[in-house]
């Protein structure tokens, strides 16, 4: 049929059917095209509403990303080195200290010390009534084991924050296992093995910095490295005297 033939007859329809109901109000004549229209209208209204709908189930996923990363993740101290690997944070630097390495007392690890000390209550001067921490140096002969000298160098440190959940220091190793992220490899460092009182072990970044000035001998908090002593550690795999590697890892 005609188009101009079929809005002809849709009107007469729609004037016969007022006059036969005697409708108070005249009723809407819509033509095929008209209900087009507004089909295409109503899609477009639709498909903005999607749109934004897509926008904010976006910003809810960003939103969640950044709650769930924050306090996530793992801190570590990066012995040796006064800076981060580049995919994790620091949250400070400064020094490597501890008890002097001929005293009974005064703990029995390596601490770090921040760059910037904030002081509570305090007595200048020192009354002999205390435990001592002092800084610490290498003491590191023969063999360079690091690559250039490091002897009676004073350390730094960092402290670092990773977004993985999980992290490990693995010594005698210079490589993560499978499935782990190498944060830094170095080596096994401690104290003198006839020094007395225990200390700790701590792995030392194989490419140290160190305190400008800071190569004095003060003998104070020293750190040696240390190597595998065959018997009830079994050689091989081990090798008498060889020093030992360590890495930090995280997954």
């Amino acid at each position: 049929m005609p188009t101009n033939m079929f809005r002809v007859c849709v009107f007469w329809i729609c004037m016969i059917s007022k006059h036969h109901f005697e409708l108070t109000e005249e009723p809407v004549c819509t033509s095929r095209f008209d209900y087009d229209f507004k089909i295409v209208e109503k899609l477009f209204e639709m498909d903005q509403k999607i749109k934004k709908a897509e926008e904010e189930i976006q910003r809810q996923h960003q939103l969640i990303n950044r709650l769930s990363t924050v306090g996530s993740g793992s801190v570590y101290v990066r012995w040796g080195r006064n800076i981060c690997p580049e995919h994790a944070t620091a949250i400070y630097n400064g020094y490597i200290a501890g008890k002097k390495y001929n005293d009974n007392g005064s703990g029995s690890d390596s601490v770090f010390l921040p760059s910037d000390p904030v002081w509570s209550n305090y007595s200048d001067g020192g009354d002999g009534n205390r435990g001592y921490v002092y800084g610490t140096e290498f003491d590191e002969q023969g063999v360079n084991i690091f690559g250039y000298t490091v002897h009676q160098q004073d350390v730094q440190c960092a402290i670092c924050k990773t977004q993985k959940s999980a992290l490990v220091m693995i010594p005698a190793r210079a490589k993560c296992y499978p499935g782990w992220k190498e944060e830094y490899s170095g080596y096994l460092m401690s104290a003198y093995n006839s020094h007395t009182g225990p200390h700790n072990h701590i792995c030392v970044d194989s490419d140290p910095e160190f305190i400008p000035r800071g190569s004095n001998n003060n003998n104070e908090h020293i750190l040696y490295l240390m190597e595998a002593r065959c018997g009830s550690l079994p050689c091989l795999p081990y090798v008498e005297g060889r020093e030992l590697p360590c890495v930090v890892c995280s997954a």
